[in-house]
């Protein structure tokens, strides 16, 4: 799937349909600028989470170790978090 068919579905999401009425109600720039901030850190963990999801799912040939010419390989599919500067990406 592309970008612009899933928008809609992330737009669509809680945490963003209140940060867009909470931009709504903002009664100054720095809340505006604070709430378009947090709604756009949102789009980049769900852009990220949605290719490492995609690469997750691809085959992948693993090389062989330089040292020893043994084929390394996946030591199988673990759930992650890691801290990144858009924040938590799971």
């Amino acid at each position: 799937m592309s970008l612009p068919s899933q928008l809609p579905a992330v737009l669509d999401h809680h945490d963003v349909l209140v940060q867009a009425k909470a931009l709504k109600e903002a009664t100054s720039l720095s809340q505006m600028v604070y709430i378009v901030l947090h709604m756009g850190l949102f789009l980049a963990r769900w852009l990220l989470e949605d290719e490492l999801s995609r690469r997750a799912k691809t085959v992948f040939e693993w090389p062989r170790c330089p040292t020893c010419g043994t084929r390394l390989h996946s030591k199988g599919w673990e759930s992650r978090q890691m801290q990144t500067l858009v924040g938590n990406i799971y």
